[in-house]
């Protein structure tokens, strides 16, 4: 079995409920970040990828080279049916490898907006089992407008593509749906330059953390599952692909 590859763009590295999720799978797991000496691997030698969010903009690949060698390996996992799962700057750049497009949305764009599945999620293999309406955590600038040929398959109000699907096995969500209580609660909320974006999007943050309490309980029920079923996608890809 070929390892899935997980990336994160952050210092802290955070993985919040990926890893668990895919060693429920029966997945290893290898991890990459800017920070590390080591190189992305090559596309043969994984099974998936999972791409998670961070500060750096899908805007300006071409000026800088880890997000433009992720981009390279993403759209050579795409050539080769690699299952791929993105998460906020993740699907960014899952969109800009695949030939959609990322631009400024000019605001921060930040909160618990309530995610509504589209028909099209009928029998999806991540999101089939979504609930058809449940209340994600977004926090982003960019915003996505996904490939010709891309599935949407599910809405946010505000601006962007929420959740859509590329090929059979590539998905990206503009929701941060990786989460847990200690990457968010007793992180992100408490981090100053995180807390000075929420309350600059309209947010109390002790208002914004009390709630998020709660919702972060119900996405991590929704998510834990579909993240599971990446890792069966991931663990089954056949040695040859």
């Amino acid at each position: 079995m070929k390892p899935t590859l997980v990336i994160t763009h952050l210092p802290d590295r955070a993985v919040g409920i990926v890893r668990r999720a895919l060693h429920a799978a029966g997945c290893e797991v290898i991890d990459r970040n800017p920070g590390d000496a080591h190189a992305l691997p090559a596309p043969e030698e994984i099974g998936g990828i999972v791409t998670l969010g961070g500060r750096q903009s899908a805007t300006r690949v071409d000026q800088d080279a880890f997000l433009a060698a992720e981009v390279e390996l993403l759209a050579a996992a795409l050539d080769r049916g690699l299952p791929i799962l993105g998460m906020c700057l993740g699907a960014q750049l899952l969109a800009v490898a695949a030939g959609g497009q990322v631009s400024y949305s000019g605001v921060m764009n930040a909160g618990w907006p309530e995610m509504a599945l589209l028909p099209a999620a009928t029998g999806d293999p991540l999101f089939g089992a979504f609930p058809p309406r449940l209340p994600v955590l977004k926090w982003h600038e960019d915003i996505i407008k996904p490939p010709a040929g891309a599935v949407e398959l599910a809405t946010t109000p505000g601006p962007g593509a929420a959740l859509f699907r590329v090929g059979e096995c590539a998905w990206g969500s503009q929701a941060h749906l990786e989460l847990n209580e200690s990457m968010l609660i007793e992180g992100w909320t408490v981090d100053p330059d995180d807390v000075a974006e929420i309350e600059g999007a309209g947010h109390h943050i002790e208002e914004f953390r009390a709630a998020s309490r709660g919702h972060l309980v119900t996405q991590m029920a929704a998510a834990l599952p579909m993240f599971t079923a990446f890792g069966r996608l991931a663990a089954s890809t056949p040695s040859f692909a």
